[in-house]
């Protein structure tokens, strides 16, 4: 399941999946699932037929309508598929094992074919990514697992310190070669999530003001320093960040259309531009959005792919992609399945593995947050965490009460 999911990165072939495994229900005589498992899959639904209810007003395409349904369906059915994986299997450990040997034979198959194909004399960012890849945030995932085993026994399937070590290198190594910000981010988020770093505690506080002002510092240097975009070596990978917060938020007032560089830099804030442009027409669109297979106007025909794309279905920036088709009820919908995973953070320590449990959950609720500025957070259509999140809560659901390693 996991290799198809990593390896085939298809909406499609994830939505079967996804409808095949989570069909393993038919085979529980008394189905049942948790309350916390219930709020979040009910609140992706109440988002989903906003969107259905919506489209009945809007003209559109059969076509794009179902596209839009089934990038909302897939998180919903992502959950339930991870969950009735995992209580058919049963066992936790054997499941991170899984993840683990698989973003371990990802990340050597990625090392190997860079090294084997890149030129070092006169490689960039850029070539290292076109040759293995823009991300595989499976693999972020799998190292913090490796590390938060160092603190809790719970999640250690290594008994073998070498082995455990080696693979540990591997993954840094791999997910480094990626230069993807997305990855960087991700890993720092889930690390600080295991470790509970992430509650509104004092000690959560503080670990976010240093994070804060180390940000602020680095991009205090960038902007100091000439960086070019096309430049050999890391510098490249600096300007994307460098101009990570224009690419996002402020779109080009006067984008020179043939040039493609500018064009790009600046291409998720333009295309959700072009969205809010579109809902001005007529603001009543606002409150509920313009439903399924509504399409953003770009304004020119854009070289999308291999070929020129006018209208689009679906933006880079989720909250944007969610406000266009659902509007302001179902981005409101959305930070309440953000909000409502967070507070999984809060789980009692009296059990210390449901508190990790928990914190990984709240974990992939901050990802999301972030994630939605620039993929689409949990709507991506390469997103994995919504399976992991089934899981997470399968795990949660079975903890029985077990006292904590300070209290042993």
């Amino acid at each position: 399941m996991l290799v198809l999911l990593v390896v085939f990165p298809i909406v499609e072939l994830h939505l079967i999946l996804f409808l095949l495994t989570s069909s393993l229900i038919l085979f529980y005589k008394n189905f049942s699932f948790s309350k916390k498992l219930f709020n979040p899959i009910f609140i992706l639904l109440l988002i989903t037929v906003v969107g259905i209810f919506t489209s009945l007003f809007y003209q559109k395409t059969y076509y794009n309508w179902l596209k839009d349904f089934m990038y909302f369906l897939k998180p919903i059915i992502a959950i339930l598929s991870g969950y009735f994986i995992a209580k058919k299997i049963n066992n936790f450990k054997f499941i991170i094992k899984g993840i683990i040997l698989i973003s371990t034979i990802s990340a050597f198959l990625h090392i190997t074919k860079v090294v084997w194909h890149i030129d070092f004399d006169t490689w960039t960012v850029e070539s290292v990514r076109k040759i293995g890849g823009i991300s595989n945030l499976i693999e972020s995932f799998a190292l913090v697992l490796i590390l938060g085993s160092n603190t809790y026994d719970f999640i250690n399937v290594f008994k073998n310190k070498l082995l455990k070590n080696t693979i540990l290198i591997l993954l840094l190594f791999s997910v480094t070669a990626y230069f993807s910000r997305t990855m960087v981010v991700a890993l720092i988020i889930f690390y600080l999530a295991i470790l509970g770093y992430l509650k509104l505690t004092s000690k959560g506080l503080k670990y976010g003001f240093i994070i804060l002002i180390s940000v602020g510092l680095f991009y205090t240097y960038l902007f100091s320093v000439k960086i070019e975009r096309d430049k050999p070596g890391i510098e490249s990978f600096l300007y994307k960040i460098k101009i990570a917060p224009s690419e996002i938020f402020i779109p080009s007032p006067k984008i020179d259309m043939n040039n493609h560089a500018s064009l790009w830099d600046h291409w998720r804030a333009y295309e959700a531009s072009m969205a809010l442009q579109e809902m001005k027409k007529n603001p009543s669109s606002f409150f509920a959005g313009k439903g399924f297979g509504a399409l953003v106007d770009l304004k020119f025909e854009a070289p999308l792919d291999s070929k020129k794309i006018r209208f689009i279905p679906i933006l880079h920036n989720g909250y944007i992609y969610i406000l266009y088709k659902t509007g302001i009820v179902g981005i409101s919908l959305y930070f309440l399945f953000l909000f409502v995973l967070y507070l999984n953070s809060y789980s009692s320590k009296s059990n210390l593995n449901e508190f990790v449990i928990g914190n990984l959950i709240a974990g992939i609720s901050l990802y999301y947050l972030f994630s939605s500025l620039i993929i689409t957070g949990v709507y991506n259509m390469h997103d994995i965490f919504a399976f992991f999140l089934g899981i997470l809560f399968f795990q949660q659901a079975t903890i029985t009460n077990q006292p904590s390693q300070a209290e042993k």
